[in-house]
């Protein structure tokens, strides 16, 4: 079983949904249902270590306050730990096909947009029940350091049948930082893609309520420009993660999703 982008298929979706990324607020961004084939992202599901497993690596939330390992966000981001189905994939995810993609779909210059063969921070991400992850502006992870800086997310969500009482909502932050203004529950084949900068601010600030048994599967990859110019969302290469907020004040209703 493995993932191969269908060239006319992905461009397509670019040119289509372009415009709805680029103008996107708070900062450009695009949900994104039924993107990859659901048997792929199933098989996933099916070769995923158990949350009991040393493969997890603790992450946490960014509190000052530690939350039990049960409830603390993990993640795997060694290629040699992850299943041949989930391997294949986020190779796929650093292809030519797929980053030029990217590229039509953010706007990026043609020749600037790379991905990052290590995938730091990224691959397998988990959180349980009574888990959070607070606002926060990403640091930049390339391993090669300057001039790699981070210029687009992806997260793909793997939760089958999640209500909406389990929470977990990926929420987009106001640039200054003082208001939730998007939020997109994190549903089975939906991809959320986005720009990241030094006040692109999200997070899943508010504790899971799922059952103790469910936890809020994703993968993730991050793009990276080198020399990125400054601009409305970057300011210059950040090397600390731009935490904002340990409490948030209350939910605006569900972004809307492309289809």
């Amino acid at each position: 079983m493995c993932y191969c982008p269908e060239p006319r298929a992905l461009l397509e979706t670019a040119l289509r949904q372009r415009r709805i990324f680029q103008k996107a607020a708070p900062f450009p961004h695009l949900a994104i249902d039924g993107l990859f084939p659901e048997n792929v992202l199933r098989g996933i599901l099916d070769e995923l270590p158990s949350r009991d497993s040393d493969q997890w690596t603790r992450w946490g939330s960014g509190s000052r306050v530690q939350e039990p390992d049960v409830s603390a966000k993990m993640g795997i981001s060694g290629e040699a730990l992850w299943g041949p189905v989930t391997r294949n994939f986020m190779l796929q995810l650093n292809s030519s096909l797929f980053l030029q993609f990217l590229t039509v779909l953010s706007g990026a210059d043609p020749h600037s947009l790379v991905g990052d063969p290590s995938f730091r921070g990224g691959g397998l991400h988990s959180t349980g029940s009574g888990g959070r992850l607070l606002v926060h502006a990403d640091t930049e992870r390339h391993p090669l350091g300057a001039p790699f800086c981070q210029k687009l997310n992806i997260i793909v969500y793997l939760n089958r049948d999640w209500p909406d009482a389990f929470g977990g909502n990926l929420e987009l932050w106001s640039r200054d930082g003082s208001e939730c203004v998007t939020s997109i529950a994190p549903l089975f084949n939906r991809t959320v893609i986005f720009e990241s900068g030094t006040n692109t601010y999200h997070g899943h600030p508010r504790p899971l309520t799922c059952p103790a048994n469910r936890y809020r599967y994703s993968l993730a990859a991050y793009y990276y420009c080198l020399n990125r110019p400054k601009d409305d969302n970057y300011t210059g290469f950040q090397t600390r993660v731009g935490w904002i907020h340990d409490e948030a004040p209350e939910l605006p209703g569900e972004a809307e999703v492309a289809r």
